[in-house]
């Protein structure tokens, strides 16, 4: 399991981000996509402290991943996550082996690189968009930050969750325990509340 060192700046303008990262020489690594998810509580008897696990196809490629986030710093996020190759089995092994499904979520992304950092300029129903920048470490994605001429200090490290809870006032635990799926194409269910 290795930290995983992610920064996240809310609601902010996909067209100036594009600007910012074309000005600091970031590289376009892959255009808008979609990605769709299911995630799972971990199997009773099994279970960690903000821990969850995750099936993801993002379009190119398909990823399970267990992740923790235990607490609001940048060290505070963890991930395993695999490579497969069959979105459905994925799931299947998952279910197979106790894990509780919790959600089916869509999101779109944009990947750039810059100096060693992935760029990911996020966007998710219902939600203003947002980026994330992943580095080895918390120097390099402060830095990089920086130079997109974002304030490490209004930086968020989180789930997509922690974005959800500001916006709409629903407790993280009602958000990921209790909405069952966040779609582009579905009503808002964080106002049927």
């Amino acid at each position: 399991m290795y930290t995983e060192f992610e920064a996240t700046f809310a609601n902010v303008s996909q067209a100036e981000a594009r600007k910012r990262l074309v000005k600091a020489g970031a590289k376009l690594v892959k255009p808008e996509f979609l990605m769709k998810r299911i995630t799972f509580n971990l199997p009773v008897g099994n279970e960690l402290s903000g821990g969850w696990l995750r099936v993801r196809d993002e379009g190119d490629q398909i990823t399970m991943s267990l992740k923790i986030i235990d607490g609001k710093n940048i060290t505070d996020q963890r991930e395993i996550c695999l490579k497969v190759d069959d979105f459905n089995q994925a799931v299947e092994l998952l279910e197979f082996m106790g894990a509780r499904r919790k959600a089916y979520q869509e999101s779109r992304r944009e990947i750039w690189h810059l100096n060693n950092v992935e760029i990911c300029l996020d966007e998710w129903p219902y939600l203003e968009p947002f980026v994330e920048v992943e580095g080895q470490g918390e120097a390099e994605v402060k830095d990089v930050s920086q130079k997109l001429g974002f304030d490490y200090n209004q930086a968020q490290f989180g789930a997509v969750s922690l974005l959800y809870n500001k916006k709409y006032s629903l407790s993280e635990d009602e958000i990921n325990n209790n909405i069952a799926r966040i779609t582009f194409d579905e009503p808002n269910p964080f106002r049927q509340r």
